[in-house]
């Protein structure tokens, strides 16, 4: 897809980073816990009911080595997950799954490895080539890139930004410029 003669063209999956893409971060050091300190970001629910309404796979890929640092359990991730999906959805949205990284590194899943990339197009059957991923870390860069996914920086605080196919300013922008990019 990125290297096309002709530019970029629609991607048939769009991955999400969650924290920083979809919802507030915590501060650095900290972790989102529980739902109550879950907010989503202006324009995400706005972003995730346009891309339901395109023809992509909409998949959240995201590291939480809260777990790994005893911060929460997977069960505290999947109640948060949960209720995630659930705000999406009845804003007129759509997750189709979430991968995440439990680990604190030293994992091929942990961005930027791109272990739950490839999980997910292994499991849900797309080709990574086809594939976009919206994020806001040379982390999440860096895992797109590996696989060659289109790789789309939104709202990044590093200095300087890390290389991306396209910057925008919130997943509301990025939305609006992939869902306008020619079909394959």
């Amino acid at each position: 897809m990125r290297g096309a003669p002709d530019g970029p063209r629609r991607p048939s999956a769009v991955f999400l980073d969650r924290d920083g893409v979809i919802n507030r971060k915590a501060p650095e050091g900290e972790y989102v816990t529980r739902w109550s300190e879950f907010a989503f970001l202006p324009g995400a629910l706005d972003a995730l009911r346009a891309l339901a309404g395109a023809p992509v796979r909409v998949v959240v890929a995201t590291n939480q080595r809260g777990i790994a640092r005893g911060r929460m359990t997977a069960g505290d991730l999947a109640a948060i997950h949960a209720r995630m999906r659930g705000a999406v959805l009845e804003a007129g949205g759509r997750i189709d799954a979430i991968y995440h990284c439990p680990h604190e590194g030293g994992c091929d899943c942990r961005k930027p490895a791109p272990g739950m990339l490839l999980r997910a197009a292994r499991e849900l059957g797309f080709d990574l080539r086809h594939a976009a991923l919206v994020g806001d870390r040379a982390s999440d860069m860096a895992a797109a890139g590996a696989v060659g996914a289109l790789r789309v920086l939104v709202g990044s605080a590093e200095d300087p930004p890390p290389p991306a196919d396209h910057a925008a300013e919130d997943l509301l922008a990025a939305t609006h410029w992939l869902l306008a990019l020619p079909a394959p």
